[in-house]
């Protein structure tokens, strides 16, 4: 993979997302569960340029088919 901005070959892949306080992940957030209609998380990655400190991807590996919420 090479950068689009600065053209490094420099990547570095699959960095996890975190947070200070150490409380859960950040990530996408969705339904599960029926009855009690629980939130998870799928887990955020990134792809990082380590010359230029662009994000060059941004993703997750967990499963796409899940009643994502939205905030409503």
């Amino acid at each position: 993979m090479k950068c689009p901005c600065c053209g490094s070959e420099r990547i570095e892949k699959g960095i996890s997302w975190g947070q200070t306080a150490e409380v859960g992940n950040i990530g996408l957030e969705y339904v599960a569960g029926g009855f009690l209609k629980v939130v998870g998380v799928a887990e955020v990655y990134s792809d990082l340029c380590l010359d230029c400190k662009t994000i060059l991807r941004t993703y997750i590996k967990d499963d796409t088919d899940k009643e994502w919420y939205h905030g409503e």
